[in-house]
């Protein structure tokens, strides 16, 4: 896993995905603690919209309301 897999670590030209960085925290562990860092909502920079377009490039479906809240609220506040 990435380890912190937020919109400022994705470069993005012409509407696709160029590059990820960052890789310092990358690590083996369990891939929906990235997902639910990156689909955390972000007020006037990361929507619903745009987690259901990150869902459909990611190509998994959209975790569980109570997996979201173990990696993004609870986990995430380890690091």
């Amino acid at each position: 896993m990435h380890g912190d897999f937020t919109i400022d670590n994705v470069l993005i030209h012409g509407g696709r995905i160029t590059g990820i960085i960052d890789w310092a925290g990358a690590a083996y562990g369990d891939p929906r603690y990235d997902v639910a860092l990156a689909v955390r909502p972000k007020p006037s920079v990361f929507t619903q919209e745009d987690a259901a377009a990150f869902y459909k490039g990611y190509g998994k479906t959209a975790l569980s309301n109570n997996e979201f809240h173990y990696f993004a609220e609870g986990l995430y506040e380890f690091f």
